[in-house]
């Protein structure tokens, strides 16, 4: 009997420590759910709330006293047609045995304001493996669908665009091709996947593209950019392109984003405009020539000859007529060389070389600067429409120097190199400036299309020394 006894005892003490451990678990769990920073809530098969931690509260900005009893469907979620399957969800998740399920879904807290919650939750079975609960862990993620419906936006935004939008890894691989790319070049996306950078660059654009991704990788911003590329059917387009680099997680470049402008329609409108101007000059410079040129001869020769007719009956009118004479003369030679720049007929009867060293001495004399004229002996530019285009590039770099520059020498030399025809116009004064695209003024935009015209690369930069290079390469035999 006593043995009974105290095996009693003991069954009854082990009970009780069972208890209290069971009851400082239960302490422990219910202060970890309660603490958690997470929603925590409880619902039973019929959507009917039976639990709701104090991160859920706060978050909804609902107290026990008014959750507790409601149903789920009509509080923290709609009943708008969005959230209907939320009821098809809660049978779903009772059909699972030990496993979470995960979902997301729009809720609604207290004051009306709408939040995405991802959630896991959890079947709860009696004995009889019946499900009696529904435990449910959310996580607040309103930022993260927002950002995304931002980037779907920007997606969608960037496909659709009019504009070509190319992404190309560091080796020019095309990695991304959008709707705008496929209208300008007419490569489908599938086709341009495969493609290299490079073929759709004329040739003589290649070291451009080189020279354009290393500064991208210095960490500059390259805007408003105007060049050429190749169509699928071998058009040259104009294209104005803002380049930019990406880098990953770490800060390192990884890919290079490109958006281009079909510019070509604007420039042949710029030709048309370049091309009326050339004629206008032309014009212009024979009146000057032939008409006032003639009408300054004209009053020269008739001073001259009233002199000789004053002379010995009055010394001062006839010395008046002399410097009457004596200016027109003068003013004979301005015009002559005024217009010589504005129609240069050495171009056409002694070519390129012949007219760029009438250029530099007339120079010397209408803007008072010393300019000196290089050429190497087997240059040579026979085609008189690009041979018009050099000349007027290196008399708008000569103008630019003087004008804004304040230079008193300019070098200007032509040399052939197997590159290309190199042509460089060297002066001193004020250091050339960095300027973005937009910053470009209207005589270098057209330094830059007369450039294009003959297929060649123009770049201006500050001098070793100071100053302003300008440098214009073109294919040999132009």
């Amino acid at each position: 009997m006593r043995k009974q006894t105290k095996k009693i005892n003991d069954i009854t003490e082990k009970l009780e420590h069972t208890e209290q451990l069971l009851h400082v678990s239960e302490d422990k769990y219910r202060q970890l759910v309660e603490n958690a920073e997470c929603i925590i809530l409880r619902i039973d098969t019929d959507g009917t709330i039976t639990f709701f931690n104090e991160f859920a509260q706060t978050f909804f900005g609902y107290s026990e006293q008014q959750i507790l009893g409601k149903n789920i469907i009509g509080t923290i979620i709609s009943v708008d047609s969005s959230n209907r399957k939320s009821e098809e969800s809660i049978r779903d998740i009772e059909g699972q045995s030990e496993l979470f399920t995960t979902c997301e879904s729009e809720t609604v807290c207290k004051d009306g304001r709408r939040a995405w919650v991802a959630w896991a939750n959890k079947a709860i079975h009696d004995e009889q493996k019946k499900t009696t609960e529904i435990l449910c862990v959310g996580h607040d993620i309103t930022e993260r669908k927002r950002m995304e419906k931002e980037l779907q936006l920007l997606a969608a935004a960037v496909h659709n665009s009019n504009d070509a939008v190319t992404i190309l890894d560091l080796k020019g691989n095309i990695i991304s091709w959008n709707l705008g790319a496929e209208r300008i070049y007419g490569y489908s996306e599938a086709e341009a996947m495969k493609m290299n950078i490079s073929r759709i660059i004329p040739d003589h654009k290649q070291d451009e593209m080189s020279a354009l991704t290393e500064r991208l990788l210095k960490g500059e911003t390259i805007e408003f950019f105007e060049t050429q590329r190749f169509a699928k059917n071998n058009r040259i387009l104009d294209i104005s392109l803002t380049a930019t680099v990406l880098n990953n997680e770490n800060e390192k470049p990884f890919a290079i984003t490109i958006t281009e402008r079909d510019i070509t329609e604007r420039r042949n409108l710029e030709k048309e405009i370049l091309d009326i101007t050339e004629r206008e000059r032309e014009q212009i410079g024979q009146e000057l020539h032939d008409g006032m040129g003639q009408i300054l001869t004209g009053i020269a020769v008739l001073c001259k000859g009233l002199a000789l007719k004053l002379k010995g009956k009055s010394s001062k009118e006839m010395k008046d007529a002399l410097v009457i004479s004596k200016l027109a003369n003068q003013a004979i030679g301005q015009t002559r060389d005024l217009a010589k720049m504005l129609y240069p007929v050495d171009l056409q009867t002694g070519g390129l070389v012949s007219a760029l060293k009438t250029l530099a001495s007339n120079a010397e004399k209408t803007m008072q600067v010393k300019c000196r004229f290089g050429c190497g002996k087997s240059v040579s530019v026979k085609n008189l429409v690009e041979a018009k285009q050099i000349y007027r590039i290196v008399q708008e770099a000569m103008t630019n120097a003087v004008r804004h520059g304040k230079a008193k020498n300019i070098n200007i030399k032509l040399r052939l190199t197997k590159k290309g025809t190199v042509l460089s116009i060297e002066s001193d004064g004020l250091d050339f400036p960095k300027l973005s695209g937009r910053q470009k003024g209207f005589g270098l935009k057209i330094m830059q299309y007369r450039t294009d015209l003959i297929g060649g690369s123009l770049d201006i930069r500050k001098g070793s020394k100071g100053g302003t290079v300008v440098t214009c390469i073109f294919p040999n035999g132009s």
